[in-house]
C-alpha cells in the first residue's frame, strides 16, 4: 500500500498550514514574506521563520494539522508526546494516509461565518492534478504565489508538480523569480492585475493559471499581448475542487471529467453531478450551451470575491448604517477589485469630518477585505429613474 501524496507535496501543504495558522496568532511585526516550505528540512524544529513556535502556537498548528488530515486515531507515545520536527510530523502522517480511501479536510475561505470544513477523497484530487498535468505537458517548473493548504493551491502547487515530476518555487507578484520558458505560475486575479501593471513583457513559455475569483477578460487580452503564452482560468470552490476550466481568451467553460450537469442546457443550470451520482449545488447562475459549456453569470447569495474571499456586500452595508452619524449605505465592487461605499449622512456635516469618524469604525468592526477602499457621499442614495439601485461614479 502506498502513500497517498508524495513527501515533498506533503510537505508544502503541511508547512503552508502551520505558517497560516500560527500567523492568525501573531502580530503583523512577527509575520515575514513568503518562505519556500522547501526550506522546512526534515530536521527542523516547528518554527515560522527564525522564530520558534511558543507552546500555544504548537498546540495551535497540531490541531490544524489534525483537522486536516483526520488524525484522530494517531497515536502518540505517551512519554514522548506529539512530534517536534517536520520529518517526524511528515511521517506519522504519511502513515495515516495511506489506503485507497484516504482523505484530506480543507476549510472555506468567507469573510464572514464560521468556516466549512470540505472533506475530498485525495483519490479525486490526484485525478484533478493529473488531469491539468495533461492539459501542460510542457511545464518545468511551478511558480506558487498561492499557499498549498486551500483547495487551490493544494493542487496546483502541491499535487500537480508532483504528477509532473517538477519543482516548486514560492514567489510572490513582486518578487518572481527570473522567468524561464515551462514556467507555470499560479496565481489570483489580483497578483494577475498587479503582474499586468509592473510587467510590459513576458519571456517565451511562461503559462499561467488563475482561480479564486473571476478574471476580467481585458485584463486576461492584457497578459496575452504581452506575450504570456497561456492563461487558464479554473472554476470551483472548497466543497467541490476544481469544476471547471477554460483557456482564454476562449470564453466558455468546460467540466473536468468527474462531474456532469444534472440538467445540460438552460440559463440557470447549477447542479452538477460526481461519478458517484452524488449531486451539488453550485453558488452561481450559469448559462450552459447546448455543447455543455458554460458562461458564469454572476453569485445567487450577492456575494464578490476580494482577494479570494467572499465577501457580502449587503453585510458591509448593515455595519456601515451602524455607524453614528450615517442613515444610510450602499456597497458594491469597484473597478479595482475591492469594494467601494456610498453612504447617506443623518445630518448635513462636514465630510471630512464624517469620514474621520467612519475609517476608525470601519477598520474596528470589518476584516481588510470587507472594508471599502473609496468613498462617495450624498443625501440619497444612487437610483435608476425607476427607482432600482444603481451603480455611482
Amino acid at each position: 500500500m502506498t502513500t497517498a501524496i508524495p513527501r515533498e507535496a506533503l510537505r508544502r501543504i503541511v508547512t503552508c498550514l502551520v505558517t497560516a495558522e500560527t500567523n492568525l496568532t501573531r502580530a503583523d511585526t512577527r509575520r515575514g514574506g513568503a518562505e519556500d516550505p522547501a526550506a522546512w528540512a526534515d530536521d527542523r524544529l516547528w518554527s515560522v521563520g527564525s522564530v520558534p513556535l511558543d507552546s500555544l502556537e504548537t498546540v495551535n498548528a497540531g490541531a490544524a494539522l489534525y483537522e486536516m488530515f483526520g488524525l484522530e486515531a494517531l497515536q502518540h507515545d505517551a512519554t514522548r508526546g506529539p512530534p517536534t520536527t517536520v520529518g517526524a510530523w511528515l511521517d506519522d502522517i504519511a502513515r495515516f494516509l495511506r489506503g485507497e480511501d484516504a482523505s484530506l479536510t480543507v476549510m472555506t475561505s468567507g469573510s464572514t461565518g464560521r468556516p466549512k470544513p470540505c472533506v475530498h477523497a485525495i483519490r479525486d484530487l490526484q485525478a484533478e492534478a493529473r488531469h491539468f498535468g495533461a492539459m501542460l505537458p510542457d511545464v518545468r517548473r511551478v511558480i506558487a504565489l498561492v499557499p498549498a493548504h486551500h483547495i487551490y493551491g493544494l493542487i496546483w502547487t502541491a499535487l500537480l508538480p508532483a504528477t509532473l515530476d517538477v519543482p516548486v518555487v514560492a514567489a510572490t507578484a513582486m518578487t518572481l523569480p527570473p522567468l524561464e520558458q515551462g514556467d507555470l505560475i499560479v496565481a489570483v486575479p489580483d497578483h494577475w492585475r498587479a503582474l499586468a501593471r509592473a510587467r510590459r513583457s513576458w519571456p517565451a513559455g511562461v503559462a499561467g493559471v488563475s482561480a479564486g475569483a473571476p478574471l476580467d477578460d481585458a485584463l486576461a487580452e492584457t497578459l496575452l499581448d504581452a506575450g504570456l503564452d497561456r492563461l487558464l482560468v479554473v472554476y470551483g470552490s472548497s466543497e467541490t475542487g476544481g469544476v471547471a476550466v477554460r483557456a482564454l481568451p476562449d470564453a466558455g467553460y468546460t467540466l473536468l471529467p468527474r462531474w456532469r450537469f444534472a440538467e445540460t442546457t438552460g440559463p440557470d443550470a447549477a447542479v452538477i453531478r460526481d461519478r458517484h451520482g452524488n449531486e451539488t449545488v453550485l453558488p452561481d447562475i450559469l448559462d450552459v450551451a447546448a455543447d455543455g459549456r458554460f458562461a458564469v453569470i454572476g453569485r445567487r447569495d450577492g456575494a464578490v470575491q476580494v482577494g479570494g474571499v467572499n465577501v457580502w456586500p449587503e453585510q458591509v452595508a448593515d455595519v456601515l448604517r451602524q455607524c453614528p452619524g450615517i442613515a444610510d449605505a450602499a456597497v458594491r465592487l469597484g473597478d479595482q477589485h475591492r469594494l467601494k461605499a456610498f453612504v447617506v449622512p443623518v445630518h448635513s456635516e462636514d465630510q471630512n469630518a464624517l469620514l474621520d469618524r467612519l475609517i476608525p469604525y470601519v477598520r474596528r468592526f470589518l476584516l481588510p477585505e470587507q472594508r471599502p477602499t473609496s468613498y462617495a457621499l450624498g443625501s440619497v442614495l444612487p437610483r435608476t429613474a425607476l427607482g432600482k439601485p444603481c451603480d455611482w461614479t
